[in-house]
């Protein structure tokens, strides 16, 4: 069985991206709403959030289990045992792929991943591309109020035109939308920024999950397993 935790809704588009890969496999998703938006939240809370909810997929049976929170994400490298082997955080693939798209980044994040500087630091591993983290708490909750896939109100639409003139004023060449929030906005974002590739970390991270989980058969069942 796969886990996937988001603080949200934001994980979602993670989530549909596995199962349409591993159609047959077991998919748990939970969303923390009660200790949402964990933007705002202190390191010592988003590390304990993110503890819990792995602990808790685990005892549901995730054998693997998807960070579908760039904010959690931030927390992967203090984890400890099979916590932190179990589980995936998707900043590191997101930021391998953004850094391969621009000489210009800029990254759309909340309050605490933008501070935190995470994406910058992924991406100088891959590339020396310059990088532009924004602080975009705000859009964390339009999307909880509704504004999402295809479905934005004109308050949504307002503070997008306002954010993709920020990121043509920052020059980049690549927009990774840095909360799993912000991927349920990715058509609209993509209409008002044509010249502008978009990296979803919710879905780089979903695929990457899913490339290393092979199907095999065993007694006319289909199983997954990780390959190693």
């Amino acid at each position: 069985m796969i886990g996937v935790f988001d603080s949200g809704v934001g994980g979602l588009c993670a989530y549909r991206e596995i199962r349409k890969r591993l159609p047959l496999c077991n998919v748990i998703y939970l969303a923390d709403r009660r200790n949402a938006p964990y933007g705002t939240k202190s390191k010592e809370e988003i590390l304990k959030f993110t503890e819990t909810n792995i602990k808790l997929l685990k005892s549901c049976g995730a054998e693997r289990i998807l960070i579908a929170c760039c904010t959690a994400s931030t927390m992967h490298h203090l984890l400890r045992g099979e916590e932190k082997e179990i589980s995936i955080p998707i900043i590191t693939p997101a930021a391998k792929v953004a850094a391969a798209s621009g000489r210009k980044i800029a990254v759309i994040a909340t309050r605490h991943t933008a501070a935190s500087g995470a994406f910058s630091r992924e991406i100088a591993k891959f590339s020396d591309s310059e990088v532009c983290e924004l602080d975009e708490q705000p859009l964390v909750s339009l999307v909880e109020r509704g504004n999402r896939d295809g479905r934005v109100s004109a308050e949504c639409m307002e503070y997008l035109r306002g954010l993709a003139l920020r990121v043509k004023e920052s020059g980049a060449e690549a927009l990774v939308l840095g909360c799993t929030h912000f991927s349920h906005l990715e058509i609209e974002l993509g209409r008002l920024l044509p010249e502008v590739r978009i990296v979803s970390p919710a879905r780089v991270g979903a695929i990457m999950l899913a490339e290393e989980i092979k199907a095999v058969q065993e007694n006319g069942k289909v199983i997954y397993k990780v390959a190693r």
